[in-house]
């Protein structure tokens, strides 16, 4: 209880640290791994889920803790530690590939785009990586911390900063398209759709031209957006620290509706099947309909819900204070658990079979 507690003081802090301001932006510089790693984005997954019961695969020990989501390629697992490394694992095997360090923690999940690896660390900067061997292409400095997860389209690549601006960078160089500010941290990862990128900062969500950077629409919250939003057939789905889930028009920025938890809504929702799927600072884990925002379900996990949500099989899998989670998605009944030494606050990864996902305690773990 008193860690869930720390995680949400934390977290309804996180307005206070992202002002732009001499105290807020040094408040940033040392803000908590807790708030950022578990806000980024916890995806709907065509893959089928494990079968319970699941069981370790693997597991790959780091020097400090794993915060950041595994990205999976080509049979490799990246990801990054609290140690200032990015590690390159064997996906079969948990054999190390390659790793390379930093100045700073990092916390983002890493991109993946054409044989190129981009993440971002808490030494202010995104590196480009060659994927294969781990040796830098190049580096773009920012103001400040990077903790968003990078994305990566038409040979630019995008990602905020907690100086309060989100970059477009070219994919070759590093160098920059455009910066746009928006006078408050960006937490948040971004989501690109056609041609536009939304992305959630201190006071709601903004949608900008991928190309060119200007503002197409802003939707005002009244606490900071945390996490990367979800898109379904034309509809923004995202959550708020003033407790409420939004769907939202991606082409107006129209309220379609919005859902009120119990407690702040810090992480990515997942989307499947007509449902949204999302987890709150009250301890629960919510379904909703994606067309009305009805709720279908509601439940409470024994050890809370610390990361975005990941649905895949017919299952909604989690991160708690003890492990990680899944549930059905049809019911919400809880059907298998995968226990860990610490926390798990990065949303998991599932490909093939096998779930990836790292936690407190240092490791990175394989289970199928």
């Amino acid at each position: 209880m008193k860690k869930r507690n720390n995680i949400v003081i934390a977290v309804m802090n996180c307005a206070l640290f992202l002002a732009p301001t001499v105290e807020g932006r040094a408040s940033i510089r040392a803000l908590s791994a807790t708030i950022y790693a578990a806000f980024e984005s916890g995806e709907k997954n065509d893959e089928p889920a494990a079968t319970a019961p699941v069981t370790s695969k693997w597991k790959f020990k780091t020097g400090g803790s794993v915060y950041s989501s595994p990205a999976v390629s080509g049979g490799v697992v990246y990801f990054g530690s609290y140690d200032n490394h990015l590690y390159a694992v064997d996906g079969a095997t948990g054999r190390e590939r390659w790793k390379f360090k930093t100045e700073g923690r990092i916390l983002s999940q890493p991109a993946i785009a054409d044989g190129t690896v981009y993440f971002g660390s808490q030494d202010n900067r995104l590196y480009a990586l060659d994927a294969a061997n781990g040796r830098e292409r190049w580096n773009h400095k920012t103001a400040y911390a990077v903790m968003s997860s990078p994305v990566v389209a038409n040979r630019v690549v995008y990602f905020g900063s907690t100086d309060g601006a989100l970059y477009a960078l070219d994919v070759e160089t590093g160098a920059r398209k455009w910066r746009f500010s928006s006078g408050r941290g960006v937490p948040s990862a971004p989501v690109i759709v056609g041609d536009t990128i939304y992305f959630g900062y201190a006071l709601g969500l903004h949608a900008v031209d991928a190309q060119t950077g200007l503002k197409k629409w802003s939707f005002k919250t009244d606490r900071t957006v945390l996490a990367a939003p979800a898109y379904a057939d034309g509809v923004l789905y995202f959550g708020g620290l003033n407790d409420y889930l939004y769907a939202v028009d991606a082409k107006t920025g129209a309220e379609r509706w919005k859902f009120k938890a119990a407690g702040g809504v810090p992480f990515s929702p997942a989307l499947s099947a007509g449902v949204v799927c999302f987890g709150s600072l009250d301890g629960n884990l919510y379904a909703v309909e994606a067309a009305s925002g009805r709720k279908i379900w509601e439940m409470k996990p024994a050890h809370g819900i610390t990361s975005a949500p990941v649905v895949a099989g017919g299952r909604v899998h989690f991160g708690g204070s003890r492990g990680l989670h899944a549930v059905s998605l049809a019911t919400g009944q809880h059907q298998w658990e995968f226990k860990t030494e610490r926390t798990v606050t990065a949303a998991p990864s599932l490909v093939g079979g096998i779930i990836y996902f790292g936690s407190w305690d240092g490791n990175l773990y394989a289970v199928q």
